[in-house]
């Protein structure tokens, strides 16, 4: 039962809730695990991380099992470094985008590849620069309807003008039934 409550708490959140429930201080902390009562309030700061011996030490003291808190600070650190990973993998992908972009004669007014522009720019450039086998890349990073409002606003709006380019994206991306309605209907009049 322990460990359910457990499972989605970092380290820090089960050090705190434990001291509370116990009613004890830092200082009772650290005479009971043996510990210095500055390496008990670095980490409880986040400046410090529980080593397996010390998360064994404060485990016994605290009345958890042993490597519940080390198991905790491990768990944190992982979803830390997916979510940070994540991120660097958006950015890579976003770049690629617009590299394939600016060598299909996209974004030709910019120097060098723009690192700053926002994501329905984004998405508008790739939509009319990209061929069909790089629209996935799309969906990798933004959702379809994300993708679907950026293109009724930022292309089937201009009617006419776009007319053969968002009916190939209204078939082969978007599967939408009877394109030519549906343009229509979101086109400009």
């Amino acid at each position: 039962m322990e460990k359910k409550a457990h499972k989605n708490r970092t380290a820090i959140e089960l050090l705190q809730d434990r001291i509370a429930e116990l009613g004890i201080s830092l200082t009772e902390l650290a005479a009971r695990s043996g510990e210095h009562v500055q390496t008990l309030s670095a980490i409880m700061h986040g400046r410090r991380v529980i080593s397996i011996p010390l998360s064994i030490k404060l485990d016994a003291a605290l009345g958890f099992a042993p490597g519940t808190l080390a198991q905790a600070q491990t768990k944190d650190q992982v979803q830390k470094e997916m979510q940070r990973k994540a991120l660097i993998d958006m950015d890579q992908i976003k770049h690629n985008i617009l590299e394939t972009v600016k060598a299909a004669g996209g974004l030709w007014s910019y120097q060098g590849i723009p690192e700053h522009l926002d994501d329905d720019s984004i998405i508008e450039a790739a939509l009319v620069h990209l061929d069909l086998e790089d629209m996935p890349k799309l969906f990798q990073i933004w959702s379809k309807a994300h993708i679907k409002r950026v293109w009724k606003e930022r292309l089937v709006s201009q009617g006419r003008r776009m007319n053969i380019l968002n009916y190939i994206l209204a078939v082969k991306v978007f599967n939408v039934n009877h394109p030519d309605n549906y343009i229509a209907r979101y086109a400009r009049q």
